[in-house]
């Protein structure tokens, strides 16, 4: 007599389903950090950008002894 061992492939729905939780979890987590890393870069940049102009004016008042007004 022989003896076929059948094997079942594939996913049970609950295996499926828990991998699913598990994702949605760490996308829970990973948010909020993403955005706020961007909004850290947002401000980095803008402080960049008032440094940038503050020199500028600076330059502009150490040549013409004035600010610009327009």
């Amino acid at each position: 007599m022989k003896w076929h061992y059948h094997a079942d492939k594939g996913f049970t729905l609950i295996e499926i389903l828990i991998v699913v939780m598990i994702i949605g979890v760490l996308i829970a987590i990973i948010i909020p950090n993403y955005l706020s890393y961007v909004t850290k870069g947002y401000n980095s940049a803008a402080l960049a950008d008032l440094r940038n102009f503050k020199d500028a004016m600076e330059a502009y008042y150490a040549d013409y002894r004035m600010y610009p007004t327009y």
